[in-house]
C-alpha cells in the first residue's frame, strides 16, 4: 500500500468481514426510589421539569422472574427532552458483566415515553465491534418505584480478532 512520505496515517483496503446477527431478549430494571434506587437526578428542574437530567445504572437481567440472572448494567443518562409530553432522551452503555458477552458493551441512544418504543444501537466494543441495530422495548411492570422494560435486540456486529 502506497503511503505519502512523512504522512501520519495509512489507508488500507477493507476486506469483507463476516457480520454476525444477534437477536435476544433482556429486561432492564429501573428503580426510581428507595434504598435500591439505581438512578440519581443530577440536574433538578421544576415548573416545568423540562431539562431534568438523571444518571442511571440500571440492572439488566436475562429473564423477567425471580430466577433471572444478572447480565449487566445500563449506565448513562436520561433527560426530559420535551416541553409538551413525557419524553426522555436517553443515551447509555449496556455493559455486559456476566455470561457469554462479559466485557463487551453496546452503545444505545433514543428516547422513551410511557410504554413502548425503540432505541438505536450505534456502536459497541469487545464482541460487539462495529455494532448497529435497533432495540424494541415495552414496559412490562410499573409500580412501587420500579419499572421493568422488556428489550428485544436486533443487532448486527463484526467481531474482529485481536
Amino acid at each position: 500500500m502506497a503511503q505519502d512520505k512523512g504522512a501520519y496515517f495509512e489507508i488500507v483496503p477493507v476486506k469483507l468481514l463476516p457480520q454476525q446477527e444477534l437477536r435476544m431478549t433482556l429486561y432492564v430494571h429501573q428503580v426510581t426510589q428507595g434504598p435500591q434506587r439505581n438512578q440519581q437526578v443530577v440536574v433538578d428542574r421544576s415548573n416545568p421539569s423540562f431539562g431534568l437530567i438523571a444518571a442511571n445504572d440500571w440492572t439488566v437481567f436475562d429473564g423477567f422472574g425471580s430466577g433471572a440472572n444478572l447480565v449487566g448494567n445500563a449506565q448513562g443518562m436520561h433527560m426530559l427532552g420535551s416541553m409538551t409530553q413525557t419524553s426522555w432522551c436517553i443515551f447509555f452503555d449496556l455493559v455486559f458483566k456476566n455470561g457469554r458477552f462479559a466485557g463487551s458493551t453496546l452503545k444505545l441512544l433514543g428516547s422513551f415515553g410511557p410504554d413502548a418504543g425503540e432505541w438505536a444501537v450505534v456502536g459497541g466494543t469487545g464482541e460487539f465491534t462495529l455494532a448497529q441495530g435497533v432495540i424494541a422495548f415495552k414496559k412490562v411492570q410499573d409500580g412501587n418505584g420500579m419499572n421493568i422494560r422488556e428489550l428485544k435486540f436486533h443487532v448486527f456486529y463484526t467481531p474482529i480478532d485481536a
